[in-house]
């Protein structure tokens, strides 16, 4: 969602007549598009901007601003920590970004004409503003749709916000209540990033399958938006971000099931495998419903691989609780996860709550968990050896020599160039690729020599 938001922000300043700049020692604007889901992230900003306070005090015309979750959570009291600071603004008025960075340079320029005589290397500007919610997000700009960094590939955001309590989640809080987008809108989106040569396209959303709710009297649900963005011809692949196991009802399984394009992954955090957890989370749902709605999914679209989110180390949780834990991601055997320290957030629920597992078992966990994902993708990965995939090529990978890309699992491909063919040409295109070898986190492979480096139009 962030990604998606400094492409649309990006794709304002255009529009306004910004241009990139090569570099950001080169920029005349520095924006810090910013999350507050972990500590890290806020902790990384903040090393940010000071670093940015330093180039100020020599060029005190430039802009700086700080935009997203963290702008929205911290609001004045950035501008008390970060005095050169120009703008706040968070993730409901970037549709005005445009007219906020124009006052800011003309408040610059004006502040840099006022200050010159007596200015000293500790001025560094200031007279900030904070704008957290014009109600004009980001999706109110009309998208110039040559603003992404993939030809190929773009997201799309269906909904804004989340309505969902969970306990540890400080997202309803910096986003707002679930906003849905009308469908005829988004596939007017879609089909625009088509006719630009995007061929695989990811729909965003804090609680993506929630889609639509508050859309009252449309009919307007994720399945039929997935049916409605399956007729554009040149789409080829549609996925779609992240989806809450409260909402994986039998439509959307349907549209799963009966819909070759609609990716092969579907990526529903669980969070935990103990009841009791869950239940302190707030999630909604217990191990016994989200396995009755995976072996549903399962019944009809066999091929789906589930990928998951987990929290370790939660408030409460005990070493059964964990135990539990480790057996339902082997149960499942889930393709891929992501793990995470519980470290508590400003503005939870769970900050209310005595953060009780020592940090040196919080790592533990973590590392025990990672390791059995480890081994399920592993597995999978081995089971892929001598069998021949379709890849989007994303690029060249770290390797010299390789590129690399992913198939309709979202599975990682790495495979050499073709001798005498263009990573330019080739990256954003179609390859089958035959699987030789196995890694932890990806497989190898070679271009089978019936692949075409084509893009064509797949029937339905």
């Amino acid at each position: 969602m962030n990604k998606l938001d400094s492409e649309l922000v990006e794709s304002k300043l255009q529009q306004r007549g910004y241009e990139p700049a090569a570099s950001e020692d080169d920029a005349g604007v520095v924006l810090v598009n910013t999350c507050s889901v972990r500590q890290h992230a806020e902790d990384r900003v903040w090393s940010k901007l000071g670093k940015l306070r330093i180039r100020k005090r020599r060029e005190p015309g430039l802009v700086v601003g700080v935009l997203g979750c963290m702008a929205q959570e911290h609001k004045r009291y950035m501008l008390a920590r970060m005095p050169h600071v120009d703008l706040v603004v968070g993730p409901s008025a970037f549709g005005d970004i445009d007219d906020t960075i124009e006052q800011a340079r003309s408040r610059n320029a004006a502040l840099v004409r006022e200050r010159e005589p007596a200015r000293t290397k500790h001025d560094v500007g200031g007279a900030g503003v904070v704008v957290v919610d014009h109600g004009v997000s980001g999706d109110a700009i009309k998208r110039n749709v040559r603003v992404r960094p993939h030809r190929s590939q773009a997201y799309v955001s269906i909904m804004r916000g989340c309505n969902m309590p969970c306990t540890y989640c400080i997202v309803p809080s910096t986003r707002g209540d679930e906003i849905s987008r009308p469908i005829a809108d988004l596939v007017e989106e879609a089909q625009r990033l088509v006719d630009d040569g995007v061929t695989e396209i990811t729909l965003l959303g804090q609680t993506v399958n929630a889609y639509g709710r508050d859309l009252k009297g449309q009919n307007a649900t994720l399945a039929r938006l997935l049916r409605e963005l399956h007729e554009i011809p040149a789409l080829r692949r549609l996925a779609f971000i992240t989806s809450h196991p409260n909402f994986l009802n039998a439509e959307l399984i349907d549209a799963i099931a009966e819909l070759p394009r609609v990716a092969r992954y579907l990526h529903l955090p669980a969070q935990s495998g103990s009841n009791a957890v869950l239940k302190t989370m707030r999630r909604g749902y217990t191990v016994e419903r989200y396995k009755k709605r995976v072996d549903q999914l399962l019944a009809k679209a066999p091929d789906v691989e589930l990928h998951s989110d987990w929290i370790v180390g939660y408030p409460g949780e005990t070493v059964a609780d964990f135990e539990q834990t480790v057996e339902f991601v082997k149960d499942i055997g889930f393709a891929q996860s992501y793990v995470f320290k519980y470290s508590p957030r400003p503005g939870t629920v769970a900050e209310e709550l005595v953060d009780d597992v020592p940090t040196a078992e919080k790592e533990r966990r973590n590392q025990v968990l990672l390791a059995v994902q480890e081994e399920l993708t592993a597995a999978r990965n081995r089971a892929l050896v001598g069998q021949t995939v379709e890849v989007l090529v994303e690029g060249p990978s770290k390797v010299a020599g390789r590129l690399s890309g992913r198939t309709v699992h979202h599975r990682l491909v790495h495979f050499p160039t073709p001798e005498g063919a263009n990573v330019a040409d080739l990256t954003g295109e179609y390859v089958s690729v035959r699987v030789t070898e196995a890694l932890a986190h990806s497989v190898v492979g070679e271009v089978a020599p019936e692949a075409s480096f084509e893009v064509g139009v797949v029937e339905s």
